[in-house]
């Protein structure tokens, strides 16, 4: 795998020192469509690992 197409951009990080999930789930998107087809399976492993937070509405209900 060559790193040529790579779009180098600043990194988010979090205050405990990891990298932000939006940007982990991004430079892995970058990762997969570089990597030869030996390593597809393993990266899709790694993405499919990764929780991310999503936010989520809910519709507040009162009863009678």
């Amino acid at each position: 795998m060559t790193f040529n197409d790579l779009c180098f951009q600043a990194l988010c990080w979090t205050a405990d020192g990891e990298l932000d999930p939006v940007d982990k789930f991004a430079l892995l998107s970058d990762l997969i469509r570089q990597a030869t087809p030996n390593e597809h399976f393993e990266w899709i492993q790694t993405m499919e690992q990764l929780s991310l937070p999503q936010s989520e509405g809910t519709v507040q209900v009162s009863g009678p």
